[in-house]
């Protein structure tokens, strides 16, 4: 099934200035974040007369039940995935169309028909796909130039594991045309680590960030929309879930943890890119071992063990083999080990 959850996207240098007519007299009610929030309505003042729900910080079903009592005929979300995630859900719920104003170019939550929901101690629970229509993507480079850098970081890591999981899971090409765009579009995801994205790049905001922008965003999210099942996720986004179970890794980005999750994915393939791909994400910042990311020797067996159940969940091709998925995580536990 091909699922696409945006009507308009607006990436530019006056994107906010268009919201105010896109909103034409609907009540609207806003969600926001904090730090993120603050740079919108110092670019767009107006948005301070709508009103607001401040966003706790998780997805969860008891943050869904607590925003769902607003009255209004649009909801606005500002700020990151996870608030995006839950606005989509309220929005659902409440069959109110959405405006999705990203502060943060870290994923593509802002493209796609689903949401991540967490446990109220911040392990992964699931997610939900649904009918959602989002009027518009507002993404104004204003905003995104002031957003933190290692957002953006962990975003192209995301993006770029889209071509490595789409690839997992349907090979290089298929007879399904939604599944064969998907790939066209992972594989462009995937470019992205030929591209210099670097702090210095992404504080000029030059065309090469812009591009990665709109993969991180919308190419990513459109990924999954054409491809569904057959482009979502695989080992890398298991392994992300399986890590969100250790406290230790809560304090590292999403990306940060998918683009582990990629290295042990590469490795179950015995793919010949892993050297490059850990070179890149090393050269990039990105956590490479267990040891990074708090989690011991004696945690492996339970890694292994949620890696496995998420796998089975997602139904991938083929079942994993345990004993080699155990060895790969010891080889990755210290640096040292190759």
């Amino acid at each position: 099934m091909i699922r696409q959850a945006v009507l308009e996207y607006d990436h530019s240098d006056d994107a906010l200035d268009r919201l105010d007519d896109l909103i034409d007299g609907r009540r609207a009610h806003v969600l926001h974040g904090q730090n993120g929030y603050a740079v919108v309505r110092d670019i767009h003042p107006a948005i301070a007369d709508y009103p607001a729900t401040a966003f706790r910080g998780e997805c969860t079903d008891a943050e869904v039940e607590r925003i769902n009592s607003f009255d209004a005929d649009v909801l606005i979300a500002v700020g990151g995935g996870k608030l995006v995630d839950t606005a989509k859900l309220v929005a659902s719920l409440r069959n109110v169309p959405l405006i999705v104003i990203p502060t943060l170019a870290s994923n593509c939550a802002a493209f796609t028909p689903l949401s991540v929901v967490y446990e109220e101690d911040g392990s992964y629970d699931r997610y939900d796909m649904f009918r959602v229509v989002i009027e518009r993507v507002i993404v104004d480079s204003r905003v995104m130039m002031r957003s933190p850098y290692e957002y953006f970081r962990a975003g192209v890591i995301d993006t770029v594991a889209k071509f490595y999981e789409a690839r997992y899971l349907s090979g290089d090409s298929s007879i399904d045309a939604g599944v064969n765009t998907g790939l066209a579009l992972a594989e462009q995801c995937g470019r992205l680590v030929e591209l210099d994205l670097s702090e210095h790049a992404f504080e000029s905001y030059n065309d090469a960030v812009r591009f990665a922008v709109d993969h991180v965003i919308a190419i990513g999210g459109a990924v999954g929309g054409f491809g569904d099942a057959g482009t979502r996720v695989a080992v890398g986004h298991a392994v992300h879930n399986a890590l969100s179970r250790f406290e230790s890794s809560h304090s590292f980005l999403h990306g940060d943890k998918v683009g582990f999750g990629l290295i042990v994915q590469e490795r179950l393939r015995r793919s010949a890119d892993v050297p490059y791909l850990e070179a890149w994400l090393k050269r990039f910042g990105a956590p490479t071992t267990l040891e990074t990311l708090g989690v011991r020797t004696s945690d492996i067996p339970i890694l292994v063990d949620s890696v496995i159940t998420e796998t089975e969940l997602q139904q991938l091709p083929a079942p994993l083999d345990k004993g080699y998925l155990k060895i790969i995580f010891e080889n990755l536990q210290l640096p040292i080990y190759k």
